[in-house]
């Protein structure tokens, strides 16, 4: 069993306790983790909060959970491994839209912060499992209470933060500080070689949609629209094979709420006959897409074959 390392309580006062607590966690949570999946032979990235700190970087948010990035393929291994050692499966409260969540929500008794497992980031529409490889290659390696924790680098956690809460803020009036937060972020915390490899690295995932405010402000060009991989649209709905009209409501339901007629439009300017031949085809795709949440949580009962 993976033993949660003791907390360091030195130095707390009372009315900060919850906070250091809060902290002291997640950082046990990672270094959990990096035991627990080396042990299984899982590859796993630590992200958020904690790992700003530890890569010179100010976190844009105080976020209540740990999180980390599994290889798509050792999702389902990794939580059962958890559960082996103590932990449960939780709901992670309402999820907007018809798509499947895109984490599962792990927490432990003796810890106060949940861990997040994340195995697909959305709207970063290469194939999951590439997009990890990349992530992968550009890990670093912390060492957090003697343990090395396989961590995303500084540009992957800029990356990362921006898409969280460009995405999240998306109907929120705070949402433009939020694009000058990142786009001062960007050129202020990350040396011109970072820059340079943060705009490659977005082009790679495939993930333009998400942040097409921020690359806009910094004077990126970002063309009419990214599309999703079939392979992306497959893993997102849960299904062996996806046809154009599957792949045009992935996108359209990953959009930012304020953006899904512009996304129409350009969808259908530059694929008419792609949108006419989906639109015949809609009421049947909204149904497939409707009930790709049941088909995630059976395949989420399922146990790996080497189990």
């Amino acid at each position: 069993m993976a033993a949660i390392p003791a907390e360091q309580p030195q130095g707390m006062s009372v009315g900060s306790s919850d906070q250091a607590r809060l902290r002291s966690d997640k950082l046990r949570v990672v270094v959990v983790v990096a035991q627990l999946a080396r042990k299984h032979s899982i590859r796993t990235l630590a992200a958020g909060g904690p790992m700003f700190a530890q890569l010179g970087l100010v976190s844009p948010r105080v976020s209540p959970t740990a999180i980390v990035l599994v290889e798509p393929i050792h999702q389902l291994h990794l939580v059962l491994a958890l559960e082996g050692v103590g932990w449960s499966r939780i709901s992670p409260g309402h999820i907007r839209g018809l798509l499947p969540p895109v984490f599962t929500r792990v927490v432990h008794p003796d810890l106060v912060c949940p861990l997040d497992i994340y195995d697909l980031l959305p709207g970063f529409y290469a194939a999951p499992a590439q997009v990890f490889e990349l992530f992968w290659t550009r890990r670093v390696e912390l060492q957090i209470s003697g343990i090395v924790v396989p961590a995303f680098d500084r540009v992957s956690t800029v990356l990362v933060a921006g898409h969280d809460q460009l995405g999240a803020l998306a109907r929120d009036r705070r949402g433009e500080s939020q694009i000058a937060y990142f786009v001062s972020m960007f050129r202020t915390s990350l040396t011109p070689a970072e820059q340079a490899a943060l705009v490659q690295l977005v082009t790679d995932v495939r993930g333009i949609e998400p942040l097409r405010p921020f690359l806009t402000t910094i004077g990126v060009p970002v063309g009419e629209i990214t599309l999703p991989s079939e392979i992306y649209c497959q893993v997102r709905l849960v299904l062996e094979s996806v046809s154009d009209p599957l792949i045009f409501a992935v996108s359209l339901f990953e959009a930012r709420p304020g953006r899904r007629k512009a996304g129409f439009v350009r969808i259908l300017r530059n694929n008419p006959r792609r949108v006419v031949r989906a639109l015949l085809a809609s009421p049947r795709s909204f149904v497939i897409v409707a009930r790709s949440r049941a088909r995630h949580q059976r395949q989420q009962q399922a146990r790996p074959p080497h189990e």
